[in-house]
Formats: C-alpha cells, sequence, structure tokens
C-alpha cells in the first residue's frame, strides 16, 4: 500500500491508514462498485470504488465492513462520481481499519492496475536474477569443495531462516540447531506419507525432497520460514544437496558390490561387544480377489545365516549386480518425480532398488554396520553396538520408514555374541528371531534373541507356535475356568511365581492353603503333568508366561 501512495505518477492522496496499515502486501488490484462486493474481491486485494453503491451515508459503514470481513487489503476511492470522497466513508475506513487511498479524477483505475502489473513483473525478474545468482554461488561452493554443513549454514543465514537436511530414518546431516526426536518424527511423518513434496508440516515446517526416486534413500531438506509467506529457494539447495547424496549413495553402493561380489567372512572382534542383525523382507501379493492377501515370506533359515557368517557368498539366486534374482515384486509402479505419491518399495521393474533401500536404511540407523546378503537372500550384518541399543535404534529409526513400505514387511532379529561365543553363532540366534517376527504385527517388526534363559530361548519361537504350544498345556485348565470359573489358572500362575511353596501362594491369593493344594492338584489332573518334576513345572510355567504376554517380542 505505500507503494502505491509514493508512486508520483499515480498521485495518490492518503485519507487514512497507519503505518502498520500501509506495510500491509497487496495481492491483486479489482475494481467493483456491486453493492455486495464479496464475489469479487479476494484476501490481500487493493479494491478500487467509484462509490457508486453509496446512495446514503449509512451504505458506507456496510459496504466497508464487506471489504474487511473479505480480507481486501485496501480501498482506493474515485472521486468522479461526488466531487471528493465523503467523510462517511473516510470513518467507515477507520472503524474498519482499512487504508484508504482518494485518486484524482485524472488518474482511472486502469492506469492503477497497469502500475501494478509492471511492478509483479519487476518482482519476478529480481526473483529470477537472484535466483541464479544464488544457483552459481551454490555450485561455487560445491566445486570449491564445501560440506554440506557449511552449505545449509550459509543458506539459512541469507535467508534468515532455520534449517536441517535428514535422512528418512532421522539422521541429522546438517542444520541450524537441535531438533527434538518427536519433532524429527512429525517430519519424516509427513515427508514418507505426503502426497506431494514439498509439503508443510504442523509445525509450518517446508519439507523438499531431496533426490528423486524412492522416499526411503532420499534426504529430506526441512525450512523454517522467518515468515509465513517467505519463499527462501529451498529447491535450489535441495537440488545441490542431491549432489552429496548421490556421492555418498555410489560410494556405498560401491562397498557393497565388492562384498557381494567377493565375499569374505565377517571379521570377529574378541574382547568387544559386537550385534548381529538379519533382515527378512516379505512382500505381499497384489491383492486381485477380495480376500485376506497371502503373505510371500522370501527364502530364510538358520542355516544360510550360520554358513553367511563362516563365509559370504552371493549365492546361486543372486546375479552378478549383486542383487538376488528371486525377490517378488509389489504391485504398483514408481515414478521418478519427487512431487508425486510415495512410491511402493518395490516395483516389477527393479526388485534391486527395494532391496538396496532397505539395506541403505539399515546402514543409517547404525552407522557402523557392516551387511552382506546370505545365500537366502536376507541382509545380514554385524555392529558393534549392544544388543538392547541395536534393538531399540532399529525398531525407532526402521519404524519411521513403515510410510513408504505398502505391502512390505520387515522381520528383523537382533542378538549379541556372548563372551566365548562364535559369531556364527550370533547370526544363528538372530536368524532364528527374524523367522518368529514374521508372526508379529505391523510393517517393521523386531524381536532379540534373548536366548540366555528358557524364556528367552521361546522368544526365538514364532508366536504362532508359541500359543499353539500354551494351549496344548494349558487348554484343558482354560477350558476348566470357562465352564466352572475355578480361577485355577490365576492359582498356577501365582504358585509358579511364589517358587512352588504352598503357604506363600495362598497368602498372596488370600484363601486357605488346602484351597490352593485342592486347585494345583486339579490342575495336574487336567495336565497329565506333575509339578513335582522338573521337566513338568518349566512346561507349565512357559505356557503361563506365554498366556501372559511376556514371551512377546522384546
Amino acid at each position: 500500500m505505500r507503494d502505491i501512495l509514493d508512486a508520483p505518477q499515480l498521485r495518490m492522496r492518503l485519507l487514512h491508514g497507519d503505518a502498520g496499515e500501509l506495510d500491509r502486501p497487496v495481492a491483486r488490484v479489482c475494481a467493483t462498485d456491486m453493492p455486495d462486493p464479496r464475489p469479487f474481491v479476494t484476501p490481500g486485494a487493493l479494491v478500487c470504488t467509484g462509490l457508486v453503491w453509496r446512495q446514503a451515508a449509512t451504505d458506507s459503514d456496510r459496504y466497508v465492513g464487506l471489504l474487511a470481513g473479505a480480507g481486501v487489503a485496501g480501498v482506493v476511492a474515485g472521486q468522479a462520481l461526488h466531487g471528493l470522497v465523503p467523510p462517511d466513508v473516510v470513518e467507515a475506513c477507520r472503524r474498519h481499519g482499512l487504508p484508504l487511498l482518494s485518486a484524482p479524477q485524472s488518474v482511472p483505475f486502469s492506469r492503477i492496475i497497469e502500475y501494478l502489473a509492471e511492478q509483479a513483473a519487476e518482482v519476478r525478474w529480481r526473483r529470477v536474477q537472484s535466483r541464479a545468482d544464488r544457483q552459481r554461488k551454490l555450485l561455487s561452493a560445491v566445486a570449491a569443495g564445501a560440506a554440506i554443513e557449511t552449505l545449509v549454514a550459509d543458506f539459512a543465514t541469507e535467508q534468515h531462516v532455520s534449517a536441517w537436511l535428514l535422512t528418512a530414518t532421522g539422521t541429522v546431516l546438517a542444520g541450524t540447531g537441535e531438533l527434538a526426536e518427536t519433532e524429527i518424527d512429525r517430519i519424516l511423518a509427513t515427508a514418507l506419507a505426503a502426497p506431494r513434496l514439498p509439503a508443510v508440516t504442523a509445525g509450518a515446517l517446508r519439507v523438499h525432497q531431496v533426490g528423486a526416486g524412492d522416499r526411503i534413500t532420499a534426504w529430506y531438506l526441512v525450512i523454517r520460514p522467518s515468515a509465513p509467506e517467505l519463499d527462501p529457494y529451498g529447491t535450489d539447495l535441495a537440488a545441490v544437496a542431491e549432489l552429496y547424496r548421490q556421492r555418498r549413495a555410489d560410494r556405498q553402493h560401491l562397498d557393497w558390490e565388492l562384498a557381494d561380489r567377493f565375499p569374505m567372512p565377517f571379521t570377529e572382534q574378541h574382547g568387544r561387544t559386537e550385534s548381529a542383525i538379519v533382515c527378512e523382507i516379505h512382500v505381499a501379493e497384489a491383492e486381485s480377489k477380495p480376500v485376506a492377501p497371502h503373505r510371500r515370506v522370501l527364502p530364510g533359515g538358520v542355516a544360510g545365516a550360520i554358513d553367511r557368517a563362516g563365509a559370504p557368498v552371493a549365492g546361486p539366486g543372486t546375479t552378478t549386480e549383486g542383487r538376488d534374482s528371486r525377490f517378488a515384486a509389489a504391485a504398483g509402479s514408481a515414478s521418478d518425480s519427487s512431487s508425486t505419491a510415495p512410491q511402493r518399495l518395490w516395483d516389477g521393474a527393479d526388485t534391486a532398488a527395494g532391496l538396496q533401500a532397505v539395506r541403505a536404511a539399515l546402514h543409517d540407523a547404525l552407522p557402523d554396520l557392516v551387511t552382506s546378503l546370505d545365500r537366502e537372500g536376507r541382509l545380514v550384518g554385524v555392529t558393534a553396538a549392544p544388543q538392547a541399543g541395536v534393538a531399540e535404534g532399529v525398531r525407532r529409526r526402521i519404524g519411521r520408514i513403515a510410510p513408504a513400505l505398502p505391502g512390505i514387511r520387515l522381520a528383523i532379529g537382533v542378538s549379541a555374541r556372548q563372551p566365548e561365543e562364535s559369531l556364527a553363532g550370533a547370526i544363528g540366534a538372530a536368524a532364528a528371531a527374524s523367522t518368529a517376527a514374521r508372526d508379529d504385527s505391523g510393517p517393521v517388526a523386531v524381536r532379540v534373541a534373548d536366548i540366555d534363559s528358557a524364556v528367552g530361548l521361546l522368544t526365538a519361537v514364532p508366536g504362532g507356535l508359541q500359543r499353539r504350544f500354551a494351549e496344548r498345556v494349558l487348554g484343558p485348565v482354560l477350558e476348566y475356568d470357562r465352564l466352572h470359573g475355578a480361577g485355577l489358572l490365576d492359582t498356577l500362575e501365582t504358585f509358579l511365581g511364589s517358587e512352588g511353596s504352598w503357604r506363600q501362594a495362598a497368602d498372596r491369593m488370600h484363601v486357605h492353603l488346602n484351597t490352593v493344594r485342592y486347585r494345583i492338584g486339579r490342575i495336574e489332573e487336567l495336565t497329565g503333568r506333575d509339578l513335582g518334576r522338573m521337566d513338568d513345572r518349566l512346561d507349565l510355567y512357559l505356557a503361563v508366561r506365554t498366556l501372559s504376554g511376556q514371551t512377546a517380542p522384546v
């Protein structure tokens, strides 16, 4: 509004408007004298009116109120009809907070429209020039060997914004400040599930995709503008960041190519913590029938993982490009555009890309991970990190890519190498845990092979098999409780938790000692097991733990 007032060729006169009102941006110009202007104006518009609608002084407050409610930037009033702008119009603009300019009779509204069009064209040209200069500067910095952290920091300083560069699993590669894990979760939820990118998160952060193709191997440039309408040219920095992303991906793929084509045994580091990880990839069949989709599992088993620990091989199903030709393809196609709906991880044309995407995500979640493919097509890796940290890191960070895994499930097993245990043993335990994770729900299932106890060993058994075991052992007890409400299962759980003490169990349950004796005797009759025998007591203990959910994935 101030620019229009100060333009000498328009000769505008200010009738009302304080400093804040005159600083309002003008998005467009429209001219109207209709009694109800609302269908013809839009927010941010400068409204030019000849005051034809004003038949009486009382009309001004109503009309200006309609303009203010529509969110216009200001009003230009002509003098041709009345010879001046009536005071009631000025008062109405003051009451509703709209700046009011008066146009001389010799200046038609068309000249105002032409002036604003010329100004808009000049602004667009300056933006083009500025963007070209910025691109040249960024490319010069890349050629000079500048780090991506430096480019992001310089960009944020020049544009007066906050900016970060993230991977799909949440690694912050560069940034102007700390990001909380919850905020990273929100950013990646938008990045991986938005129909199109760039997109805006609930916290007004703009998310640009770095790299065309799948959303798992892409990076994400996140910008918090200093003003809602500011355009910080994030696409320019995203395009330059792609050079760094591709350079890292090429180096990573070369390492994998060498590892898969010329396999070597994993190096055992005695005396330090090591954990093994095995990842099976399950691909759902295309849904062509109105029935529950049959889930096809890529080949798996413990033997291949153990063989892999001794001497990793590319396997007969793997091509010379280091990709498993037996991988199933999910229905759907991927697009090369970054402004399209999220691509399916696999498509029929390139199943290897999907495998590499999951592999890249695992390496990103566990930076020192060393991986290769076993002869059965699974990802097998070793990392110098404790078991609990590996499991939590994989569960949280690989879980973030779940929105980009339509029809795909990852079954992941983790196991620590115990003292005096070979790495092959840890990989075998992790492979068993990944097999057990197949029955778990959710797109990313993680199980820890805690095999240093009987209960922990049971976690390596698939969930469905655990439940069948418990039902076979305790089925008669469950049925008896259902028919008679005898509380046998609760009594058994309390008795076992009391280390087999009749008195302690009775005290905990607030019942007579003989009641506990009677119920335990009834359980022995129904199950055919003797709680005085260690093996029978172990069967019942594991069955009770399974039914109570205490052998669920760690």
